[in-house]
């Protein structure tokens, strides 16, 4: 099943057929975007990975004298964002090095992208070689052991497509892209992560959306989620907020 590549900005929800825990009550963008708050800062530069047609910070949110640049596979996607979006911009894989962004930015953002890389180490050698000493990088992306991404690995992406599209209700501007899950788990992460300064990855217990168009599944669910996330198995977790500076 395909993952979501890109969630509501106001954080509004579903309709549910089960209550949900209280960590659910949260605005489901508000800990990435805090993060991003927290590392922006006046005239600086900024890369954003694979955000396409939806940038990930708003033109009116960025610092003033912003150099903006965006990066993405597809041409298309990248044509499809609003006049102004990007600075720069280049139709290119994550993984592999564009020799034009080394060394050139202080911020680089990513939200729900990770998983639909092929390679993930490739893809933060290259994270790690455009930021400038110091620079921060911000991502928040799915992980690879939640259920769904491991029924991904077993249902074909135009059936998973189709269903992500129904359930998560998602129209043309927000499209269903292939995931592959590279490692998207926290020991992984933190064996891939060893050459940075620092490192924060904060796990997500929040797959349920996925689950409510069926009352028992959707209880089931939710008990071994609670069960995950009050043991601390953050392997199992189903999203990631990383925090990373070169």
């Amino acid at each position: 099943m395909a993952s979501r590549r890109h969630e509501r900005r106001d954080g509004s929800a579903t309709p549910k057929c089960v209550p949900l825990p209280a960590r659910y009550e949260d605005l489901w963008k508000a800990p990435f975007d805090t993060a991003v708050r927290m590392a922006l800062t006046p005239s600086m530069s900024i890369l954003d990975l694979g955000a396409g047609r939806n940038p990930t910070i708003p033109q009116d949110e960025r610092p003033d004298g912003t150099t903006y640049v965006g990066l993405d596979l597809s041409r298309e996607e990248i044509a499809a964002a609003p006049a102004g979006s990007y600075d720069e911009h280049a139709a290119a894989d994550i993984g592999t090095l564009q020799d034009q962004l080394v060394g050139r930015f202080d911020l680089i953002v990513s939200w729900q992208v990770l998983e639909h890389v092929c390679d993930l180490g490739a893809a933060m050698v290259c994270i790690r070689a455009y930021l400038k000493p110091g620079g921060t990088f911000v991502a928040m992306f799915s992980g690879s052991r939640s259920a769904y991404a491991l029924i991904n690995r077993v249902v074909p992406f135009y059936v998973g497509a189709r269903v992500v599209a129904k359930v998560m209700q998602r129209g043309p501007s927000n499209p269903v892209f292939a995931a592959y899950y590279d490692r998207c788990h926290a020991s992984a992460l933190h064996n891939m992560l060893t050459s940075w300064s620092s490192v924060r990855i904060e796990p997500f217990f929040r797959g349920a959306d996925y689950f409510q168009f069926s009352r028992p599944l959707s209880r089931a669910y939710i008990a071994f989620e609670n069960w995950a996330s009050r043991g601390g198995h953050h392997d199992l977790a189903t999203h990631y907020l990383l925090v990373a500076a070169r």
